[in-house]
């Protein structure tokens, strides 16, 4: 009975001296930090990050450095969140492409399987408008979203009828946008990605009202996101800089919005206590220049998105 007794003490004591998984820290002293949330940026900043959470993030009056975390120079950096590309965050099963589903009912049983599978979002390109509708209703009853690629107006406004949650690419037909249908893209929140890349949708060339339209959209309170389509994701960025988008705002849609839209918000796209630590230290300021995204001095490494240096 001593015998087991000191052999189950002795194996207590070797589990309590084994690290525990928060043992290994990171602290990032001293950055600008862009916390994705849409205030001003906190100069002189902290964030302490455990494992792949971030533990705590703020000015340095306010947040200790634990003396055992290793310590990352952020003086003369910027830290922001890791970027979201919205059309990554959808699956290519989940994409309904002109012609496939080629009925309401293909439409309708398709989307009954992907929701069998777990399939959380839908992506709308070209599709016949009967089987468009199907879709959208089926996605409803399921609870996956559904996100529209459009090209003109018309198309814009048949899938805000139907309930969509997000629109990808650009109003390219007029530039005569409607305030109220404006306004109920901003009260909705339904997020708008321009994609803004020649031929950014089948059969469509170059948009010539694209940046004049984005800028709309944003100065209507229409929430911004970002979307690549496996391209470069910065680009987009710097669309949106271009249009007339403030920097410190298309960081917003970069991060937050672009969370949000894929439902990934209590996890990702920002930098905030809890969230996992997807995070950018950059040598230059993007809220100067949102060009210098590319100027990646350290990134953690679950941050997911292969950004082009």
């Amino acid at each position: 009975m001593i015998l087991r007794a000191a052999l189950a003490l002795a194996l207590l004591s070797l589990f309590a001296c084994k690290p525990s998984g928060e043992s290994h820290m990171q602290a990032i002293i001293g950055a600008v930090l862009i916390d994705g949330q849409g205030g001003p940026p906190v100069s002189n900043s902290v964030v302490v990050v455990a494992e792949d959470r971030i533990r705590a993030a703020g000015p340095s009056s306010v947040v200790p450095i634990p003396a055992e975390a290793d310590k990352i120079d952020g003086s003369g950096k910027c830290l922001v969140p890791g970027l979201v590309d919205v059309y990554r965050g959808a699956q290519i099963a989940s994409d309904f492409t002109a012609g496939h589903p080629a009925s309401p009912d293909e439409a309708r049983a398709r989307v009954s399987e992907l929701a069998r599978n777990g399939v959380q979002a839908i992506d709308l390109w070209k599709l016949a408008p009967a089987v468009s509708d199907a879709v959208m209703e089926a996605a409803r009853g399921a609870g996956i979203s559904v996100t529209g690629h459009i090209s003109t107006l018309e198309e814009a406004e048949f899938l805000v009828k139907g309930g969509v949650s997000g629109l990808v690419g650009m109003i390219c037909d007029t530039e005569k946008l409607d305030p109220d249908f404006l306004a109920r893209l901003r009260d909705l929140r339904i997020f708008f990605a321009p994609w803004l890349a020649q031929g950014f949708a089948p059969g469509v060339s170059a948009c010539q009202p694209a940046a004049r339209n984005t800028l709309r959209l944003y100065q209507a309170g229409v929430p911004m996101a970002l979307a690549s389509f496996q391209g470069d994701l910065l680009r987009a960025a710097e669309f949106l800089a271009d249009a007339g988008v403030p920097p410190l705002d298309v960081i917003v849609a970069a991060t937050r919005n672009g969370a949000v839209a894929i439902h990934q918000d209590r996890e990702r796209g920002t930098i905030q206590a809890g969230k996992r630590a997807n995070l950018l230290l950059l040598s230059a300021n993007p809220g100067e220049d949102i060009r210098n995204l590319r100027k990646v001095a350290w990134r953690s490494m679950l941050d997911p998105v292969a950004l082009p240096r």
